[in-house]
């Protein structure tokens, strides 16, 4: 039990990055990216690059990652997104544009696999995985993977608490987010700030993708797949909060390791295929209880409605 525990947070450190970054990118258009996973394949194909050809470690490759990824995103709202919006494009349209932003980089990963398959002779670009190393802290075996994501996640999420709540341009951001028109009135660069959000937002991605090879096979597919799972993660915690995108991330990696894992077992031995329904399963049952997601409960009416309840018992 002990191994499932450590890779439910292994996964949902994955899940968090990657929903964050989801989050943030929708709360600036107001539409889901699909093209969000293809930024996590990417930086997985450089982590894999720089560590075949001049055996770079993975985890060296992390900022490398962030940064190609994060300018990637960033070019496609300037070039795609922002214009659109600007010209009035619907949900509708934005979506099928993320869309087919996917499918044209998914497309363009599998030309990359196909070319350095070619042209190194090693096959594995089609599908591949990094090794990973025990890390003995104590008693306790540690992936050094596992530990690596969740120091990441850790300092992701406290840095980006710190930014949004103590910097001028944080604030700025989190007006802009809010109420873009309100914040172009107290002279706010909106545009700006999306900007930034973008890039973030892909960076995110980047990085997530350094960790996959070390759980899975990964291939050019492998962004896709995720991205599922990251959208669930964002609508459980709400899809307009960052903090909601947290807690979605790290339940629905929760949930579905610690699910699979009884469910693969007496008495039920379900195929571990059932595994990707897991999320979605999770995703539906949340939403029917709580309909605005995890940050949507009214804590405070909650807590009124008992008090009432038991100043009327007295």
């Amino acid at each position: 039990m002990y191994e499932v525990l450590v890779d439910a947070l292994a996964y949902s450190d994955i899940l968090v990055l990657l929903s964050i970054g989801i989050t943030l990118t929708y709360m600036t258009v107001k539409v889901p990216n699909f093209a969000h996973g293809d930024y996590a394949s990417i930086g997985a194909y450089i982590a894999f690059t720089l560590n075949l050809l001049y055996g770079i470690d993975p985890f060296l490759s992390l900022p490398l990652a962030f940064l190609v990824s994060g300018l990637i995103s960033l070019a496609l709202y300037l070039f795609v997104f922002k214009p659109l919006s600007e010209r009035g494009a619907n949900i509708v349209t934005l979506m099928v544009a993320s869309i087919a932003i996917e499918l044209i980089l998914r497309s363009i990963i599998n030309i990359y696999a196909d070319v350095m398959t070619l042209s190194t002779k090693v096959p594995i670009f089609r599908g591949f995985i990094f090794s990973d190393t025990i890390v003995n802290i104590g008693n306790i075996a540690v992936p050094l993977s596992t530990l690596v994501a969740t120091i990441t996640a850790i300092l992701v999420v406290v840095g980006l608490h710190l930014f949004l709540t103590k910097t001028r341009f944080g604030i700025a951001m989190r007006a802009s987010i809010e109420n873009p028109d309100l914040a172009k009135v107290l002279g706010i660069n909106v545009d700006l700030v999306y900007s930034v959000s973008w890039f973030i937002a892909g960076g995110l991605a980047g990085i997530v993708g350094i960790f996959i090879p070390f759980r899975i096979t990964a291939n050019p597919q492998i962004g896709w797949d995720l991205l599922l799972r990251g959208f669930s993660s964002s609508v459980v915690g709400g899809l307009t909060s960052i903090y909601g995108a947290i807690i979605g991330g790290l339940f629905i990696g929760t949930a579905e390791i610690i699910g699979i894992y009884f469910l693969s077992r007496p008495p039920f031995y379900l195929s571990t295929a059932f595994r990707p329904s897991i999320p979605f399963l999770t995703l539906i049952i949340t939403l029917l209880i709580i309909p605005k997601g995890i940050t949507g409960i009214d804590f405070n009416g909650i807590l009124r409605r008992k008090k009432g309840e038991e100043d009327g018992n007295n």
